[in-house]
């Protein structure tokens, strides 16, 4: 848990990392994220969850993909277009709640499958 709340106190001072949980099942994984996420919206952060699905059938990027709906749901179009920056259509491509939100939205120009990913990756970091 100490190194996860540095890694926490450098996100909430602007400098975030990754930090990934791993091992095997049932050693606590979950609730020690459960515990951090807890410590960081007591701290005023905002916690958004997404989870990989384990068998096959589950859309490209599914975290990602959750976690961002989440956000989008709650969030108003003045404050997501702020937010979100230029990559918001790239997003949106995977996150079609976002053209719910931003109707006016202008597709992205079209790349090659590597540019395209590539991009949509930078607009997710980004955001």
């Amino acid at each position: 848990m100490a190194e996860l709340t540095a890694a926490l106190d450098d996100a909430i001072s602007g400098q975030g990392r990754i930090v990934m949980l791993a091992g095997e099942p049932g050693i606590g994984k979950t609730r020690t994220a459960q515990e951090l996420a807890k410590l960081a919206e007591q701290r005023g952060a905002q916690v958004l969850w997404g989870w990989c699905y384990e068998n096959e059938g589950a859309p490209p990027y599914w975290p990602w993909v959750q976690s961002i709906r989440a956000y989008v749901q709650h969030s108003d179009a003045e404050q997501l277009i702020a937010e979100i920056g230029p990559g918001a259509a790239d997003i949106a491509e995977i996150v079609p709640e976002i053209r719910q939100k931003l109707p006016g939205l202008e597709p992205s120009p079209a790349l090659e499958p590597v540019q395209a990913r590539f991009r949509l990756f930078d607009s997710i970091a980004t955001f």
